[in-house]
């Protein structure tokens, strides 16, 4: 189409006339200059950062927002006991996924016993089981920071204290020591990223002064109310691995601050699979990335948000369809679980632990229940708690799986 928005070092390859030079600054300086653009004001050696906004990236950010409407409906519909459960599955799988695109090792079961740790250490589930007091869980502070992501009063960071913080959390012990910040907060000496055939595909930002330069820039723009929050975020997303301040780590400290900063515009389930998407997508996100840095874009983030919108929307479709398959099974259960209950004359106590117990057998989103979890999900007591889950024991609708704690699961059947 005639009309078709490409990126600028396009139009310059296709111009065959001896003024393209020319030709490719006139059109640069229209699209930052136009009334759509939604200008950074953050200059670096590829020019003054920009989002155009062709009818493609507004089609785009529209359906980014109408999707989340219908996100939040099926959200909405799901039981406590079963979002907490989702929840805890996805920070598990968002955090092997970041690790994964980095190529940091790590285990599922060391992922889920960061995850529990993490949920003790702040107060969201009773301690876990006892560990050796000499061995340090793994990702713990990962872990913990996206289970921030679950309070809606999480604050974004406001100083470079507070990224050198998160830094910490990140990384904890997963670096080398010749990799670990030498400057005030940050990196001190240059680095390059080294691609394939041994070639230099990124530069950092040079100097820790310049580093905290942009990062401070970087952390206005995440607040900035000049702009779509998305758009905001995505560009924010960008500044940060442009300037890469650390010698490692940059990736998943990137994605984790991109979650952060969508986690007031987006719901939680979406925040929580992007690491997953960008993973599926890498080789698109690292080409959209260098297109950006291409001299001849001028700086235009354009095609590197709408890359990074098409992962959004992949999340979403992914997201729909799998809590609408989730809502149709509750139904199921929920009338096989009556159905057992009306049966056995079962207490209320018990019958909703029973159902929470067959949503965990169901959906695997749960090692188990604790009598504790019990207790917490009941609202009761632990010795209140104890009597439903003995009643469900004497029905033999469940079967003890640890004693330290105590933990059980449904050992009934399940409808098709």
């Amino acid at each position: 189409m005639a009309d078709e928005y490409r990126p600028l070092a396009t139009l310059f390859h296709m111009d065959t006339s001896t003024a393209r030079d020319a030709h490719l600054e006139e059109l640069a300086q229209a699209r930052l200059t136009a009334d759509s653009t939604f200008r950074t004001g953050i200059t670096t050696k590829l020019g003054e950062l920009f989002v155009g906004m062709p009818r493609e990236l507004i089609c785009q950010l529209n359906g980014v927002l109408v999707r989340e409407r219908s996100i939040a409906v099926l959200w909405n519909g799901i039981p406590r006991i079963m979002k907490h459960n989702y929840i805890l599955h996805a920070i598990s799988e968002e955090i092997l996924s970041t690790n994964d695109i980095e190529g940091v090792r790590s285990t599922r079961k060391e992922v889920q016993d960061a995850v529990e740790t993490a949920q003790h250490e702040i107060g969201h589930t009773v301690p876990p089981a006892p560990r050796d007091p000499y061995r340090t869980v793994r990702f713990t502070g990962f872990a913990r920071l996206y289970l921030g992501l679950t309070d809606e009063h999480v604050r974004l960071p406001q100083t470079l204290d507070d990224l050198r913080a998160i830094y910490d959390d990140v990384i904890g012990d997963e670096i080398a020591d010749e990799d670990r910040p030498d400057g005030e907060r940050f990196r001190k000496d240059d680095v390059d990223i080294i691609g394939a055939g041994e070639r230099v595909v990124h530069t950092g930002a040079h100097t820790e002064s310049r580093i905290d330069e942009l990062l401070t820039q970087m952390l206005t723009l995440m607040k900035s109310e000049q702009m779509p929050p998305v758009l905001a975020a995505a560009a924010a997303h960008f500044l940060f691995e442009y300037t890469h301040p650390f010698y490692d780590g940059n990736g998943r400290i990137g994605r984790y601050l991109l979650a952060l900063n969508l986690q007031s515009t987006l719901t939680l389930p979406t925040v929580l699979s992007l690491s997953r998407t960008i993973a599926d997508n890498r080789q698109r996100y690292y080409k959209a990335f260098g297109s950006v840095e291409q001299p001849l874009n001028h700086g235009e983030l354009t095609f590197f948000i709408q890359m990074l919108l098409d992962c959004i929307a992949q999340a979403q479709h992914a997201l729909i369809e799998q809590l609408t398959q989730r809502l149709n099974r509750l139904s199921a259960l929920s009338t096989q679980c009556d159905d057992i209950a009306r049966e056995h004359d079962m207490s209320d106590h018990a019958r909703r632990t029973l159902y929470a117990l067959m949503q965990g057998a169901a959906f695997g989103t749960t090692g188990g229940m604790t009598l504790d979890d019990a207790a917490q999900y009941l609202n009761l007591s632990k010795q209140s708690a104890r009597k439903a889950v003995d009643e469900l024991e004497r029905l033999e609708l469940i079967e003890f799986t640890k004693r330290r704690p105590l933990t059980f699961v449904y050992a009934g059947a399940l409808p098709e």
